[in-house]
Parts: structure tokens; sequence; C-alpha cells
């Protein structure tokens, strides 16, 4: 049975849970052996063996349309980032040949020339589920990106497509949020910087949910990202440069992927820095990938003590 996993808000605490046909119910209520080692991790436990943990979870996805104890029944602003945290946080860029043309100001970008930028958000600062996002005040150049999300289920280090691909252990929806007038800050040496421009606070909203790679073909996913209910981007994940494979691969060369890490593989045209239109407070932003559901995040202001809390 196809199934997903969430951590979902309930009293104030994230909780993993479990979703078939439209339902969840929390994990440690169907399979709490497998969030047993350490309970603090929540999902994270899952993933230091994908392989065995997934036969478990197919087993109670079977169990979950008749299930009465541990069923919850979350809210669109209850589904916080599924993971909380992974090591490593890493953003693919430059992935999208229409966004290197039309918003990169690239129109001669061939793929035989290039390579894919990869680069790191702290995961603990900058992943958000549903809900609020802080403004970044000192930016107002505020800016959006969809991106497909990877999450890995193995250790690789050097690895081919082949072997990449098997590493993969689910998909989810990404938005890299970016302060523009930072990352291309004229008074930088090399008038550009990935840091202070993608790296800042709540940064990059992730969820609501993953689904496992057995139920994802990625080779035409539809992404589609509206501000306010206006569409933004609406393109395929076939348009990509470099696949999730190439993609998984190549890292793989520069760093040890992790049990738990996650990637996000780059976005497509349509982002506010082509036309110039910014996101504000007070913004709604809805990001959906067909068969891996929607990330909905709105701008509220940022104050020093505003933000979503940290758990553990």
């Amino acid at each position: 049975m196809t199934f997903s996993l969430a951590t979902v808000r309930i009293g104030g605490a994230p909780v993993p849970v479990i979703e078939a046909g439209g339902k969840h119910v929390r994990l440690d209520a169907l399979v709490p052996e497998l969030l047993s080692s350490r309970p603090d991790r929540g999902l994270l436990n899952l993933f230091d063996d994908w392989s065995g943990s997934e036969q478990r979870l197919l087993e109670a996805a079977a169990r979950v349309p008749a299930a009465t104890h541990g069923v919850v029944h979350p809210s669109v602003d209850d589904f916080m980032t599924p993971l909380q945290y992974p090591a490593k946080l890493i953003l693919g860029g430059a992935n999208y040949y229409e966004h290197m043309f039309k918003d990169a100001g690239k129109p001669d970008f061939r793929k035989e020339d290039g390579t894919p930028v990869f680069f790191l958000k702290p995961p603990t600062t900058t992943l958000v589920g549903c809900g609020p996002v802080r403004f970044p005040v000192q930016s107002s150049k505020f800016d959006w990106e969809i991106e497909l999300a990877v999450i890995f289920g193995r250790r690789m280090r050097r690895v081919s497509e082949a072997q990449a691909l098997e590493g993969i252990a689910g998909y989810a929806v990404g938005i890299d949020l970016s302060a523009r007038d930072w990352q291309m800050n004229p008074r930088h040496p090399w008038k550009f910087d990935l840091f202070t421009g993608k790296a800042f606070d709540d940064s990059c909203p992730l969820g609501p949910k993953i689904v496992p790679a057995r139920f994802v073909d990625t080779r035409d996913l539809r992404l589609t990202l509206t501000v306010n209910g206006q569409t933004r981007q609406d393109a395929s994940s076939s348009d990509m440069i470099w696949s999730v494979a190439e993609q998984a691969s190549l890292l793989s060369e520069f760093v040890t992927i992790e049990p738990g890490d996650v990637l996000l593989t780059g976005t497509p045209a349509g982002v506010g820095l082509a036309s110039g239109t910014y996101l504000k407070v007070g913004d709604c932003i809805e990001a959906t990938i067909s068969g891996l559901g929607t990330m909905r995040v709105v701008v509220v202001p940022d104050s020093p003590s505003s933000g979503t809390p940290r758990p553990g």
C-alpha cells in the first residue's frame, strides 16, 4: 500500500506519523520499535536502516485503514519539517535550462560546458514546515524557488548513478528562499555570496511529507508555485539539466552522503529575480509537486524573539 511519512505538531511537540489513504496514525502506535532507539530523533531513526524500516512501514501501512489507536487529524499548519534535523542540507542550482536562459541571463548555457552548483544551508535554523517564515528584514529582494527534495537512506561515497538511485529513500517538496540583494552584494569581493543570500533563518521550507522512492517517478513530476494564488512557476522535472541520479552521483564525489541527508535539486524558471517581483510580509506561498503534496507558508515579520520554536 502507498504510504507517506510526516512529522506533525501535537500539543506543541513533533510527532512522527504514517499516512495511508489520507489517514494519519502515530508511528509509535503502529511500529514503536522503529523509534525506540532514539525517540528524540523522530523520523531520522528510520533512515539509519532504511531498507529494514521500509519493510516494516509497508506492513504498518496495510494496518492504517483499520487503526483506531493513535489516529490524528492534523491541519495544514501542523505539518512540521519531516526530519528534525538531518546532518546535511545540500542544495543544487543551475539545473533547469529555462531558469538559466531566462532568470540567470545565460542564453548560451550548455550542459556539456557546465557543472551543477552545490551549497549548504544549516539544517537546524533554515528548515521549517508549513506555516510562518520570517521575512529577512535587511533584504528588499526576498525570492522564491520550488525544488524537488531528495532524502537519502544509505551512506554513499563516489558512487555510480545507478548506485546513487538505489540509495535514495524518498522525496519531498522543498522551497529555497533567497535574499537576492545579499546573494548579489556589490560589496562582496566577487559580487556573489551564497551564504548570506541563501542560508538565513527559515529559508528552507521542506515537507509536508516524505514519499518513499518506490512510489515516485522523478522523470516527469509537475512543479508549481503560486504567490497569493498567482502562478509563478510551472514546469516538469523532465526539464532538469542533470537528473536526480546524475546530481546524487556527482555530489558523492565531493562529500560522503549519509542516511537522512537532504538534497534539493534546483528550480525551474519563474523566480522573482527575472521580473523584479519579490515577496513581502503577508504573502502566501504554495509549492506543489505532483504526488508529493503542497507546502504552504506565509511570510511574517521578523523580530529577535519570533520564529518557530526548535524542539529538542
